[in-house]
């Protein structure tokens, strides 16, 4: 136990070290050009941030959820029955999810 409280504290000394190193030897320049919005010489003829569709986020969430939580838990299934068993049984509430999403409108994609 004292030896992972060692490995942990060390571990956050040098984090910490080195992470106030690179932001001291660091080169700063605060030119315009380099803090400008546009570095490629081009006049900005509209507003810098576009809005976009609420739905790339969503996409894009859904796929983490979905896609990751059956990648993780795919191991579990290898295990035992118990772990079958309750592999199939996260799957069916994340079927369900996806089925909500679905019935609510969250997948239709109008822009």
């Amino acid at each position: 136990m004292v030896v992972l409280f060692w490995v942990v504290l060390i571990t956050l000394v040098l984090l910490v070290l080195l992470y106030v190193l690179s932001f001291v030897i660091s080169l700063k320049k605060s030119e315009l050009l380099k803090v400008s919005t546009f570095e490629s010489g081009f006049v900005s003829l509209s507003k810098v941030q576009n809005s976009f569709s609420i739905h790339f986020f969503v996409i894009m969430l859904m796929f983490v959820i979905f896609d990751l939580e059956i990648v993780m838990f795919l191991g579990l299934v290898l295990s035992d029955f118990s772990a079958f068993v309750g592999f199939f049984m996260l799957m069916f509430f994340i079927m369900m999810g996806f089925y909500m999403e679905w019935w609510y409108g969250k997948l239709i994609w109008v822009i």
